[in-house]
């Protein structure tokens, strides 16, 4: 009885798949059928791929055809449920195209910002001024969602990109403009996909810090009399940060692909730090952690 000969086992082109998958959404997304801050709700679908390399090596001896139907698939899938829940979740909150909240007793506060996609500007309420923040929306009516709570001196404000079912098809950009009080200390927390960010801080008290940007452009004005720690995370952003005189800076930076600029002159290298001379010594202190993959970064 002769043998039957094995069955040929074939590559599987995941990786040609997955970019075919990719080129599509970049397309739709490029002629504004699907929004670019999609991207929030579809990078969560990450372990799809692992499902997919391990589809290619339990059907190696299919064919490939078949394998990469089924792969591509699983991509369109995963794309759709990524639409469905980006497109009508409606968190509790207000939404608003202009909103104001009094300073009244508030001692201090967080402020924590999600813009899904669009531009955000921050900027310092005139001193003297009644309000704690003044906030504006120039995109589409209703698309800046807030919930403000107060207790104890202490307040927390929440502005974020409210999703709507029509949102995912041919999405509008959300442009804003934030105003703070200068007269307490603030805790910024700032989330940004796609888009452009215009943070000047430099009259502002803020004592922390923390950004996660993806693949936008980044230019921020440190506060010129505080004791500031901050951290930020770029993906595919172009991040500049301006320190005022009289600020001295700890800045520790991890820059993969990466094209980093710093003044070393204010800033000379010790170990792993960038360093002003005298700060130990300083009133105004800044210490910055940065962490960027795929970008541009210049400290002036």
């Amino acid at each position: 009885m002769s043998e039957q000969p094995p069955k040929e086992e074939h590559r599987i082109p995941v990786f040609g798949v997955f970019l075919v998958f990719l080129g599509i959404v970049f397309l739709l997304q490029t002629f504004g059928v699907l929004p670019w801050g999609l991207w929030v709700t579809l990078w969560r679908f990450w372990p799809v791929l692992l499902i997919a390399v391990g589809l290619a090596i339990l059907m190696r001896r299919h064919s490939p055809w078949l394998v990469s139907g089924l792969i591509f698939a699983l991509l369109l899938a995963s794309l759709g449920i990524a639409i469905w829940q980006h497109g009508p979740a409606s968190p509790v909150g207000a939404a608003t195209k202009s909103y104001a909240e009094p300073l009244d007793n508030l001692e201090r506060a967080r402020v924590e910002i999600d813009l899904s996609a669009g531009s955000l500007t921050i900027g310092s309420l005139p001193t003297g001024s009644t309000n704690f923040v003044e906030a504006m929306s120039g995109g589409k009516p209703g698309d800046m969602l807030a919930t403000f709570q107060r207790q104890d001196g202490e307040g927390l404000l929440i502005l974020r990109t409210k999703p709507t079912s029509q949102q995912v098809w041919n999405e509008a950009e959300s442009h804003w403009e934030v105003n703070l009080s200068r007269e307490i200390p603030l805790a910024l927390e700032i989330k940004s996909a796609v888009g452009d960010l215009n943070l000047d801080l430099s009259q502002l008290s803020v004592t922390e810090l923390g950004m996660d940007i993806d693949a936008g452009n980044c230019v921020i004005q440190m506060p010129a009399s505080a004791s500031t720690k901050a951290y930020i995370k770029a993906d595919l952003a172009n991040i500049e940060v301006t320190i005022p005189e009289g600020v001295a800076a700890k800045l520790k930076i991890a820059a993969d692909l990466t094209a980093l600029e710093i003044d070393e002159g204010r800033f000379p290298r010790r170990g792993d730090y960038y360093i002003s001379p005298d700060f130990e010594q300083a009133v105004n202190q800044l210490e910055l952690e940065l962490d960027s993959d795929l970008g541009r970064v210049q400290i002036k």
